[in-house]
């Protein structure tokens, strides 16, 4: 009688520390999800996809598989923090691929951007208003 009530006593010790590790694991496993609005969602490193730059306040930055990208060379306006003649306001509608720590955006008017990653960014380092 003690050996199997000792026996049911791990068998239910076993059954809740699975029980309880089953949230844990499920949060590590599934990836953060992207902030909705702009940015890649569902997207792989080395993979061409459609991508929508916000242009409002100039060509600036990005953000695309969680990370924060800078436009290499500074940030691109006419000078007045609008886009650059020839690109959509606020928006600009095109393809991002990205390799590295590198993003390239191109679209159909023959634009080509370059954005390098900033390492530990956790949000934009500009606010458009």
């Amino acid at each position: 009688m003690r050996a199997r009530r000792s026996t049911w006593r791990v068998i239910t010790a076993l059954v809740v520390v699975v029980l309880m590790a089953i949230p844990i694991v499920g949060s590590v496993a599934k990836r953060p999800a992207e902030e909705p609005g702009f940015g890649v969602s569902g997207a792989t490193y080395g993979k061409t996809v459609d991508f929508t730059l916000y242009t409002h306040c100039g060509i600036n930055e990005l953000k695309a598989f969680g990370n924060y990208y800078e436009r290499m060379g500074g940030p691109l306006s006419d000078g007045f923090g609008n886009p650059p003649v020839g690109w959509d306001n606020p928006y600009q509608v095109g393809r991002l691929s990205v390799l590295g720590d590198k993003a390239t955006f191109r679209d159909t008017r023959g634009h080509t951007v370059e954005f390098k990653v900033r390492p530990g960014a956790t949000g934009f380092s500009t606010i458009c208003s």
